[in-house]
């Protein structure tokens, strides 16, 4: 499994272009230019199949529409964030140059796994800075969305977000047994191993 990044968008929004030894490949979140992602697909001969989103939020789901359009992918999303995918006052977009909506093929819930290529990515419901929040689990990498970051977590204050929740939801990850390399929604990597020992509010 091959991972690589982009920071894209206005809040500088992580997205994660995830591939398998046969270049087929899972995009995690994606906002802003996609220029840079098509120009790393195209040079590494990728086949993009399917969108793996972390939740509903603007700086999320900018890009969506024009990377499915390019490449066909299916869009996978949690069933509990509906109301933010679709909503945009509800995903900030309204409030930040235009109206976006995002309508998933594949609706997702807790322990449900997405097979892409010879990759199995677990879910894992993580409620809290939004009521559907996921993470998702592939081998050794836990992608945490806004959920976990390094040393903080998700805010809670849009519409849909709960503190009481993300607590729960942090008190779950810290909880999985073994360590797991991160790749937050936002800032950069670290461990789950890290962040048992570090993070304040894990």
């Amino acid at each position: 499994m091959k991972i690589a990044c982009y920071a894209s968008g206005s809040v500088g929004t992580n997205c994660y272009v995830v591939s398998d030894d046969a270049g087929i490949t899972a995009i995690i979140d994606c906002d802003g230019d996609p220029n840079p992602l098509f120009s790393y697909i195209a040079q590494n001969n990728l086949k993009p199949t399917h969108i793996l989103l972390t939740h509903g939020h603007f700086d999320h789901i900018g890009a969506v529409a024009e990377v499915r359009e390019r490449y066909g992918c299916t869009v996978v999303a949690g069933a509990k964030e509906m109301r933010v995918l679709t909503d945009p006052a509800v995903n900030c977009s309204l409030y930040t140059g235009g109206a976006v909506t995002v309508q998933p093929d594949v609706l997702v819930n807790e322990g449900d796994t997405v097979q892409v290529g010879q990759m199995t990515f677990q879910v894992l419901l993580t409620p809290g800075h939004t009521e559907g929040s996921l993470c998702f689990i592939c081998d050794n990498a836990l992608f945490s969305g806004d959920t976990l970051f390094q040393g903080s977590c998700g805010r809670t204050d849009l519409e849909t977000g709960d503190w009481g929740e993300i607590m729960e939801s942090l008190k779950r990850l810290k909880a999985l047994p073994g360590d797991y390399h991160v790749y937050p929604g936002h800032g950069p990597a670290t461990t789950l191993e890290a962040e048992r020992r570090s993070n304040p509010y894990m």
